[in-house]
């Protein structure tokens, strides 16, 4: 207003409606789309700039609700998206997405450009410079996400596009998740039979336990879940009531857990044009003396995630860097 600029601000819990978890709302996107939509293209409401609060949004009985970690940039994101945004520009206190955490890796580089899905993998995998939710609505309209630093405006940053650039670093990034457990369902009577696995799903599902990752070896003798240390004791507790019955009759083990662990996960999508990231991922862990507890790839070949004792993360994760981008 002091520098005479014709703008409005905008409530964004009349905007944005989600249900009513209120510390981490789902969001109605049609409904939502459907009114930012309604807003933006009335006559009576054309301005130059628009100012929207994030994080905020509001129930179908209008309460106000939240919407949870990197819910802010989550709210630039739905705007971008509802009104078809040429870039979303993400300011933050960090000059973009980096090859691996600055804090543990002295010489890490800064990531000028990613794709979503590469982004997405290294934010699920610590990376808190951008939250997955907020790259689902643009990655679907193909909005460019520029993520900024408040505290060094020319610096580049790190520009999220949907294809991934193929440039020499095949391998766009390391990252790592803390404070994991390894809960192993293990027995002669798993093999062959169905449902062991859903069931061990179910169980950890009503107790609101997220998995993290999942692998199984084709004996089908054991299947090995990581999930959050906190929620260990309660997975113990749901997994042994529900193979009760297989336990009382030694068909199945009680639940095992595996603690003091963390999972580094190395992600590139041009890994798959490459032979023997793995093998050179676990040889340079080898040599090192880093024990790998499980090994998790999807067959899209974006991540090799890998399980090791907590007190080899920094170790690691500098090992590797030196390996892959050095």
């Amino acid at each position: 207003e002091a520098e005479g600029v014709d703008q409005v601000w905008l409530d964004s819990r009349s905007m944005i409606k989600t249900n009513s978890s209120y510390t981490s709302a789902v969001v109605d996107r049609a409904l939502t789309i459907k009114t930012i939509q309604a807003y933006f293209t009335n006559p009576t409401n054309q301005h130059a700039l628009y100012m929207a609060p994030g994080f905020i949004a509001s129930n179908a009985e209008g309460h106000t609700t939240t919407l949870g970690r990197g819910g802010s940039d989550y709210s630039g994101a739905i705007y971008a998206a509802s009104i078809n945004a040429s870039i979303l520009e993400i300011w933050t206190d960090v000059s973009g997405m980096m090859t691996a955490d600055p804090r543990i890796v002295n010489n890490a580089k800064a990531i000028p450009r990613i794709s979503y899905h590469e982004a997405m993998e290294l934010s699920h995998f610590g990376a808190k410079v951008i939250y997955p939710p907020t790259i689902q609505p643009v990655m679907h309209q193909n909005i460019p996400v520029w993520i900024k630093n408040t505290f060094e405006p020319t610096h580049p940053g790190t520009i999220i596009k949907n294809e991934s650039p193929s440039d020499t670093n095949f391998i766009r990034g390391i990252s790592s998740i803390k404070d994991i457990c390894l809960l192993s369902l293990e027995g002669s009577g798993m093999v062959g039979i169905p449902g062991f696995s859903k069931r061990l799903f179910d169980a950890l599902a009503k107790k609101h336990i997220n998995i993290i990752l999942i692998t199984q070896s084709s004996s089908e003798h054991s299947i090995c879940v990581g999930v959050n240390a906190n929620d260990a004791h309660q997975a113990k507790l749901a997994v042994d009531a529900e193979f009760e019955q297989e336990i009382n009759t030694q068909k199945v083990e009680p639940l095992i857990i595996e603690k003091d662990l963390s999972i580094i996960a190395l992600v590139g999508e041009q890994m798959r044009n490459h032979p023997g990231v793995s093998g050179k991922m676990f040889g340079v862990l080898g040599r090192n003396g880093i024990n790998v507890r499980a090994i998790a790839q999807g067959s899209s070949e974006k991540n090799i995630t890998a399980v090791i004792a907590s007190a080899d993360v920094k170790k690691a994760i500098n090992v590797l860097h030196e390996e892959f981008f050095e």
